[in-house]
């Protein structure tokens, strides 16, 4: 079995590099888990804003375990016509794992709490590249990576991250974060789908009208009518084991106002110049 996970990790690997020089990077091995695998896609040599984007549920790959899923490579792409290196640490991959979205959440190896640590890690790793500005890092995360995210702010959980400029969410689980109060970020944006079933709107809506309350930047914006994975390029279909039944897939009118919108807030929150 470890044997054929190897295999599938050297394919991962294989295509993954072929993508707009990404360079495959391990974090040594700790006592909680082993060796991570971060993904690093710079834009060019010169020294940069970065982006460390948070795969879901079904981690950084499709099905076939070695080709990336299509969201990453044209995120990657569209960040880097912005001017940011892109890292995606592989949580999943790195464990020997690949999606985790049909599992109970008591069931899974792998969770939200292990996932935070990875990506104070990374950003540790990140911060500490000569190329890398470190008063300019956002997180981006989608579903799981997002729910991620939101607990990597979560001043109820130590150690604080280091400073965020920015934190983008597409559809994140917010439910977990309704006592804590974000720390150390510039400004927080939730990307939601109103017709979400899986990850719904409201409670996310609920802790935004919170924070905003506290004094908090915080951005929303709810598309009507798009359920979890709008941005995402599958055709609209029913998970049946997912929850008793949900629905995931495509919403083209959401997805390109999304982006724009992510955009905008990117370019923003790090001093960017707008889109000529």
């Amino acid at each position: 079995m470890k044997f054929r996970w190897l295999l599938a990790l050297a394919a991962a690997l294989l295509s993954a590099l072929a993508h707009a020089d990404t360079e495959w990077l391990q974090l040594p091995a700790t006592a909680r888990r082993p060796a991570l695998s971060l993904f690093w896609s710079p834009a060019d040599t010169a020294r940069r804003p970065a982006v460390v984007a948070l795969h879901g549920c079904g981690g950084l790959f499709r099905k076939d375990g070695h080709t990336f899923d299509t969201r990453f490579a044209n995120y990657t792409d569209r960040l880097h016509d912005m001017g940011f290196h892109v890292l995606l640490p592989d949580s999943f991959g790195s464990r020997g794992l690949g999606s985790l979205c049909e599992e109970l959440n008591a069931a899974r190896s792998v969770y939200v709490a292990d996932r935070r640590l990875d990506v104070l890690e990374a950003l540790a790793w990140l911060r500490a590249r000569p190329d890398v500005d470190p008063e300019r890092i956002a997180l981006l995360g989608w579903s799981n990576g997002a729910s991620t995210a939101l607990m990597v702010m979560d001043s109820r959980w130590p150690p604080s991250p280091p400073p965020l400029a920015a934190v983008a969410l597409f559809y994140p689980g917010c439910s977990a974060s309704r006592g804590g109060e974000p720390k150390n970020v510039g400004a927080l944006l939730m990307l939601l789908g109103g017709a979400d079933d899986m990850t719904p709107p409201e409670p996310c809506e609920q802790l935004a009208a919170r924070w905003q309350r506290r004094g908090h930047r915080v951005e929303l914006e709810v598309y009507p009518g798009a359920f979890h994975g709008f941005d995402g390029d599958g055709a609209l279909r029913v998970r049946p084991n997912i929850k008793g039944g949900m629905h995931q897939g495509n919403d083209p009118a959401a997805a390109a106002a999304s982006a724009t919108r992510l955009e905008g807030f990117l370019r923003r929150q790090l001093h960017l110049p707008a889109q000529p």
